[in-house]
């Protein structure tokens, strides 16, 4: 029976993982196919990625490093769509791209993971299992130096990961960069803090 279980584990674990990794290798497709190959620097991009070969090398850190990156990010997207979705009008902007434009692509496709890949890996995290707590050291790392490779190599018009200009009404009254830093940083501390002290992917001991 446990041996059962543990093929099945790996089946989903198999699945998920190739899943994620596959969408990010299409998002970075699509980017270069439409001619705006600096897309590939978006952070959901990457992070599909890394939760893909996290997943499939059963490596619990890096998938929850990117956990922490995405999770309240993701959210805002979320709430943003869904409105859009249910009352047919802008809330922040952010997902405009989605229903102002009624072609459905390969883009749009891809997209839809911002719904869904943050509780698959939550999920895949539960099945491998956590061995260590500190994974936010890598969120915060990681976020930093795609915020540098964002801000000196990207064009200004396209925003990407947003270093240029708020994707979001949201200030704190300094300096846009400064805000990046302080607001995201922030958002890795909180969403680590949630998943070690309240929810249930504990540490194997």
């Amino acid at each position: 029976m446990k041996k059962d279980l543990r093929k099945y584990k790996d089946y989903f674990l198999n699945f998920f993982g190739v899943l994620l990794l596959t969408l990010g290798i299409l998002a970075v497709y699509n980017s270069i196919n439409t001619g705006l190959a600096f897309q590939i620097f978006w952070m959901c991009y990457i992070s599909l990625i890394l939760m893909g070969v996290g997943i499939l090398s059963r490596n619990s850190f890096l998938v929850m490093s990117q956990i922490y990156i995405l999770t309240i990010p993701l959210l805002i997207w979320n709430i943003d769509f869904f409105h859009w979705l249910i009352f047919d009008r802008a809330l922040w902007g952010i997902t405009d791209y989605f229903f102002v434009n009624p072609t459905f692509n390969l883009g749009k496709i891809v997209s839809l993971q911002h719904i869904y890949s943050v509780p698959l890996a939550v999920y895949c995290v539960y099945l491998i299992r956590r061995k260590r707590n500190d994974e936010w050291k890598l969120s915060l790392v990681q976020s930093t130096l795609i915020f540098f490779i964002s801000f000196l190599f990207t064009p200004k018009y396209l925003n990407i990961n947003c270093v240029f200009k708020k994707c979001v009404d949201i200030s704190l009254g300094l300096p846009h960069q400064v805000n990046w830093f302080m607001i995201y940083f922030s958002t890795i501390l909180v969403t680590a803090f949630i998943f070690n002290k309240i929810l249930f992917l504990k540490v194997k001991k």
